[in-house]
């Protein structure tokens, strides 16, 4: 009996975790709306540009795999070069859109981090294990999509 009131209480808590970061959501303004996985793809490979960071791809998944739309893959110069880039992304989605990533993984160590959107998963990637693990290999089946912005300069 102890284990279940045990259980019981660790789901309380988690419950009101959640709805605590529920109501942290709710506060946030929202400027715009993101109409789809590509603008949002697409938003995160400018807002890594923006930051310097190197080699972006996005790649079209959704004839090819069913667990997400889009990967949008980038390199890091450094391991505090991928931490910021990280934050960075994820503080910009979430003030300009009110969108928090479902996921992340491999903060700690700062040398692959991959941001799960649900339909876009983004990895930020030391060089050597972009190089080691050559996702754009694998996923070769997906197709690049261009995502630079466009020139905002007048044609005389």
């Amino acid at each position: 009996m102890g284990w279940l009131w045990q259980c019981i209480c660790q789901c309380l808590k988690l419950h009101q975790k959640f709805q605590v970061k529920l109501r942290e959501v709710d506060k946030i303004k929202i400027k715009k709306k993101i109409s789809s996985p590509l603008t949002l793809a697409k938003l995160v490979a400018n807002l890594a540009k923006d930051k310097k960071a190197e080699d972006i791809v996005i790649l079209d998944l959704r004839k090819v795999c069913n667990f997400c739309d889009f990967f949008v893959i980038m390199t890091g110069s450094a391991e505090i070069h991928i931490k910021t880039l990280t934050e960075y992304i994820v503080t910009e989605i979430k003030k300009q859109y009110g969108i928090v990533p479902h996921h992340t993984e491999g903060e700690e160590y700062g040398r692959w981090v991959v941001i799960d959107y649900i339909t876009v998963v983004v990895h930020i990637m030391l060089n050597e294990l972009r190089e080691f693990y050559a996702l754009e290999k694998i996923w070769a089946k997906g197709k690049k999509v261009s995502y630079e912005r466009k020139s905002k300069k007048s044609t005389k």
